[in-house]
């Protein structure tokens, strides 16, 4: 009997979406191998990385042969610097999403932490006409709170989302940035989770003076208790490892055994609805 199935029996699974691996831990691997590997390794869904390289063809063409669907867009577009550049880049994402099957698409926002109170309303005029273009081509966005970032408190990213007023502004959920500033998983999605479109995992060491992030299964995040928070709160939506770029820096940093340790470590505590 597998550590998977034991795991299974012992605690409620979060029913997700899909329990996806983001290509950002497959560095310069073609579509295909990438497809082929989460498939392998029992992923139910794929995140795209750098959608601007991507053609939605063969996102199309890939995602069908090895029946794996696109659930989400990593961008990296910032409510901060040159905002029609900013706009432009999102534009194009949007579009790509809209042509593959409307996965969601999400991003970081820029800013430092000190420069909240300086930069709120600018976040809400700027997100204002991102969430806009959202609307117009119907494909969710999910900005994310970071701890290096403008946006970086739980009820901060709600509060900003709640402004906008509109089913496709929501909000990416990642634990692992609150949990280095002392937030607990209950308040962090007490605060957040009702806005979250979708989730992303990877974990920790450290604190907010001195931290590096981790693969999911390999810091200090329970991750039990927190698919069973998940499932008691009836969460829905994609779950997706993020690999961090800590991790790929790593000199001992292998993609396939990266994506199989989260896949026998932490996979069994979810389960497509």
């Amino acid at each position: 009997m597998t550590r998977r199935v034991l795991l299974a029996g012992l605690i409620p699974r979060a029913k997700t979406a899909a329990f996806a691996y983001s290509f950002k831990g497959f560095p310069n691997w073609p579509l295909d191998r990438s497809f082929a590997m989460a498939k392998k390794l029992g992923y139910t869904g794929v995140e795209l990385f750098e959608p601007r390289k991507a053609m939605a063809i063969e996102v199309r063409e890939m995602a069908a042969k090895h029946k794996l669907p696109v659930v989400s867009l990593m961008e990296d577009v910032r409510l901060t610097g040159d905002e029609q550049q900013s706009l432009d880049q999102l534009d194009h994402s949007l579009r790509l999403a809209k042509e593959i099957g409307r996965p969601v698409v999400e991003t970081i926002v820029g800013g430092k932490p000190a420069e909240w109170p300086q930069l709120k309303e600018q976040f809400e005029r700027r997100l204002e006409k991102w969430t806009e273009r959202a609307e117009k081509h119907k494909v969710v966005l999910a900005i994310k709170a970071h701890i290096g970032s403008a946006l970086h408190t739980p009820k901060d990213a709600a509060e900003l989302c709640r402004t906008m007023k509109s089913r496709y502004c929501k909000l990416n959920f990642d634990y692992s940035h609150f949990q280095l500033q002392g937030f607990s998983l209950n308040e962090s999605l007490d605060a957040a989770l009702p806005f979250a479109a979708m989730v992303h995992i990877k974990d920790s060491v450290g604190d907010a003076a001195k931290y590096r992030f981790v693969l999911p299964g390999a810091g200090s995040i329970d991750y039990a208790g927190y698919a069973k928070e998940l499932a008691a709160r009836k969460y829905s939506g994609p779950v997706v490892v993020e690999v961090s770029s800590h991790v790929l820096q790593e000199k001992t940093f292998e993609p396939e055994a990266a994506a199989r340790f989260v896949a026998e470590k932490v996979m069994g505590l979810f389960r497509v609805r």
